[in-house]
């Protein structure tokens, strides 16, 4: 197995995520996220493309080799993994456990990472709903755009940002609540879970999935 640096696992981690979304990442987008200079950038991936972990495409995007990929794919168990340890185990709120887990799940020896999963019963997800490997298959539509009123369950909030997280706390907004949505005037939703009525803006309502 190739050894890593922790930033260049950084990068293979987030242009997979990247691309799950739209098939290929930008430098430019790399650059955004990490706000880092454009050397730096460049000098990592043209380490990363001698390791044969990335390539770069015609149109000037960057793609995942099969073996970046497979990295990219350890490293967001090991994190998802890491977060359960922590929310379930150990007793972090999750906005803290996703902070930790950028740090735990670039330490974790592969027969570590098995006991831990064993240890939690093999979770299908991460707390905020993710899925863990090829467990289960997460589908939905984003509470912005529901329009019917009717009962809906969460089932992930998409951005682990902390405070798309913070919001969803305080509004309950967690995988597994039943909500019931009483309008969508499309800017806001007014939502209700148990006895209390809130109102979610469209923000945040576009960071949470919703099945019905």
């Amino acid at each position: 197995m190739v050894e890593l640096s922790e930033p260049l696992e950084n990068y293979l981690k987030e242009m997979y995520e990247i691309e799950e979304i739209k098939g290929s990442a930008k430098v430019s987008e790399l650059i955004s996220i990490f706000n880092i200079s454009p050397g730096t950038i460049s000098k990592a991936l043209n380490k990363l493309e001698k390791l044969g972990l990335v390539e770069r495409t015609n149109d000037r995007k960057i793609k995942l080799t099969e073996e970046g990929k497979r990295i990219a794919e350890r490293l967001i168990k090991s994190h998802r993994l890491s977060e359960r340890l922590l929310t379930d185990i150990v007793g972090v709120d999750w906005i803290r456990a996703h902070e930790l887990a950028h740090r735990l799940e670039h330490i974790w020896p592969d027969d570590i990472l098995e006991r831990i999963d064993r240890l939690l019963g093999y979770p299908t997800t991460c707390p905020h709903g993710h899925p863990i490997g090829n467990r289960i298959k997460v589908s939905g539509k984003k509470l912005s755009e529901i329009n019917i009123a009717g009962k809906y369950k969460v089932v992930m909030i998409v951005r682990e940002e902390e405070w798309i997280l913070r919001e969803a706390t305080r509004l309950g907004l967690k995988p597994g609540v039943v909500l019931e949505v009483i309008e969508n005037n499309g800017t806001d939703i007014k939502i209700k879970i148990g006895e209390e009525i809130e109102e979610v803006s469209k923000v945040i309502g576009d960071q949470v999935l919703v099945i019905g």
